[in-house]
């Protein structure tokens, strides 16, 4: 487990990341676009050479991810959003097991994925990718029965395409716990490793810095 620190630090930081900017989404209807762009093309990498290649090859990339797990796992910022986030966490973990329990579902997933990272990196449209991944999102996660209830200013939550970027985010966390588990990551670990995490976490955005 601490051999792979590195890479567990980086997936959780994704989770949080993409949670983060739902609720972003969801209270302002605005989001920090860099960071939503490398959460949705962290969705298309399949088979990764390495953990930082999902995430577009730098750590500077997390920034907000980081960020938002020292917070969540140091308690420094406890309130209602606090809460309403690690939810969204427990949520996705939930779906991320339906998910690999239905083996028709993940090689569908998978499929849709590859024709569409395909077609993105001829088109280069974040927009035109917004909308496919959102209706992968509709067509399979929905479909596994379990819905994450997003909470936020109606009128937010109401517009078509703030919606659609919702569901990429979600499908993007999810992405990032199946990384997070396939390096042992677990929720007991979690709390047992806690502080390894956190150190790493902060070591990374101290590098950032310099």
């Amino acid at each position: 487990m601490i051999k792979k620190m590195y890479s567990i630090t980086l997936s959780l930081a994704g989770i949080c990341q993409s949670v983060h900017l739902v609720q972003q989404l969801a209270q302002s209807g605005k989001c920090d676009r860099d960071a939503f762009k490398v959460s949705l093309q962290s969705i298309l990498e399949i088979n990764p050479d390495s953990v930082i290649k999902i995430y577009g090859n730098h750590e500077k990339n997390l920034n907000v991810g980081l960020k938002k797990l020292v917070s969540i796992l140091t308690f420094s910022n406890f309130s209602f959003s606090y809460i309403e986030l690690i939810k969204y966490i427990f949520d996705m973990m939930i779906v991320e097991r339906k998910l690999k329990k239905d083996h028709m579902a993940t090689c569908s997933l998978k499929k849709k994925i590859l024709i569409v990272s395909s077609e993105y990196y001829i088109n280069n449209n974040i927009h035109i990718l917004t909308s496919q991944l959102a209706k992968i999102y509709l067509d399979i996660i929905s479909s596994l029965g379990s819905r994450i209830l997003v909470k936020g200013v109606k009128v937010f939550l109401q517009d078509f395409t703030i919606q659609e970027k919702i569901r990429c985010l979600l499908l993007s966390g999810i992405r990032s716990i199946v990384l997070w588990k396939q390096f042992g990551g677990n929720q007991i670990k979690l709390i047992y490793f806690r502080y390894y995490i956190i150190r790493k976490a902060k070591k990374i955005l101290f590098n950032l810095k310099n």
